[in-house]
């Protein structure tokens, strides 16, 4: 193992700690009576641990096992990483501790580190760190620290390995019972496809992993025999139903001083619930749009898993929004929206901002739904509603996974 590739790490136990204090109040002690001779005692065992620690220290190559966990997860499951220890020092290395010596704030170690008793000259062995991240992000983790107390178990030598890996945590979300509430339309001008019926003129979209239930004449015979795995091929069908999805972001300024460093629960039940929506109309829809906050995202040409994925992606970095103007949105979804057979609305309170939104889909004949994250400012919603489906529901019960249907 070279320099560059690990540091030496050096921990204090919890008897070292003891030491240690011991020796602070000795010390104290001394300036009243005599007791330096009891303070130099203290002193050689500790210089002696240090010693000894540092000359019997493992060297230990640590790296992430073949069977390594996702690099992706969904906010609140638990992953579990597996890395290989191997020792390359020409002695045995006795009572072993892996664990992670710093995670990022929203990810917790759930359980206690791995211990080995023993592990010989050019032995290898296998540990498992189970961690569970509690909020959806882009979190880097660094490498885990392999550390020994041998032999008088007051001071901890080890190896921190260097690298890191990149842990994408998306937003928790389950599969919806959603109502349609009648067929579609058809899409009118500014397009050549038709939205809304399903079954004809179907589009090659591009190759995917064989799963269990595709059809076996769909399978790509040219692109198996290249990957040696089987492929199968994924259409477009030019009448399926078109969808966007929009995701209000903005979060008032005072309530974003006030919460600087807390999770804003109705952003992160409304992010939740547009995950939701995605994952339980993919088979259904054709996703083409996401408006989350400011930022346009579209999905042209794209595989649907890949749609899904790509969304899922976006979602878990998505950021509360300062300024919640849409005026520049309005001119980028105006020609947009006649492409567009359904538009969901996906509001984190209602924000009479996206009124001139929702009443622009309406007119292009888009079919809206519009669902509300806590009803604060839902006062008198009557003057749009012909136009669209409004249902308020509950930022508590989105975040504890009671939602079944819309």
């Amino acid at each position: 193992m070279s320099r560059a590739d690990a540091r030496l790490h050096l921990g204090l136990t919890e008897a070292g700690k003891v030491i240690l204090e011991g020796i602070g109040f000795v010390a104290l002690a001394a300036l009243i009576f005599p007791a330096f001779g009891v303070l130099s005692v203290l002193i050689w065992i500790v210089l002696a641990a240090l010693a000894a620690g540092f000359i019997l220290r493992p060297r230990i190559r640590l790296s992430p096992a073949q069977s390594d966990g996702p690099d992706q997860v969904m906010a609140g499951q638990t992953v579990r990483l597996t890395y290989e220890l191997k020792n390359v020092g020409r002695f045995a290395a006795y009572n072993l501790r892996v664990n992670f010596a710093a995670l990022p704030e929203r990810i917790e170690q759930i359980e206690g580190e791995q211990v080995i008793s023993r592990l010989a000259s050019g032995g290898s062995a296998q540990v498992t760190i189970a961690i569970r991240p509690g909020r959806r992000g882009r979190y880097t983790i660094k490498q885990p620290v392999c550390q020994s107390s041998f032999p008088f178990n007051l001071f901890s030598f080890g190896c921190a390995c260097r690298g890191e890996q990149t842990l994408i945590v998306l937003p928790a979300f389950s599969m919806l019972r959603i109502s349609t509430g009648g067929p579609s339309r058809q899409v009118l001008a500014g397009s050549t496809r038709l939205a809304g019926r399903m079954g004809f003129s179907p589009e090659y979209a591009g190759n995917r992993p064989f799963m269990p239930g595709d059809s076996p004449r769909k399978i790509d015979a040219r692109a198996w025999a290249r990957l040696s795995v089987p492929a199968t091929k994924e259409y477009h069908d030019d009448f399926d139903n078109y969808t966007a999805l929009v995701l209000d972001t903005a979060v008032p300024e005072a309530l974003l001083q006030l919460k600087r460093h807390e999770i804003i629960k109705e952003l992160e039940a409304a992010v939740s619930l547009c995950a939701s929506v995605a994952y339980s109309i993919n088979n259904q829809s054709l996703i083409e749009l996401l408006l989350a906050g400011p930022d346009l995202h579209q999905f042209a040409d794209r595989p649907r898993m890949v749609r899904l994925q790509m969304i899922h992606e976006i979602l878990a970095d998505v950021e509360p929004a300062r300024n919640g103007s849409l005026e520049q949105t309005e001119a980028m979804l105006a020609n947009h929206f006649f492409e567009i057979s359904d538009v969901i609305f996906i509001l984190s309170g209602w924000k009479k901002a996206y009124e001139p939104l929702i009443k622009l889909a309406a007119q292009a004949g888009c079919r809206c739904t519009v669902l509300v994250v806590g009803g604060a400012g839902l006062a008198e919603p009557d003057h749009w509603s012909h136009a669209c489906d409004v249902r308020v529901l509950s930022a508590e019960q989105i975040l504890a996974g009671k939602i079944e249907s819309l």
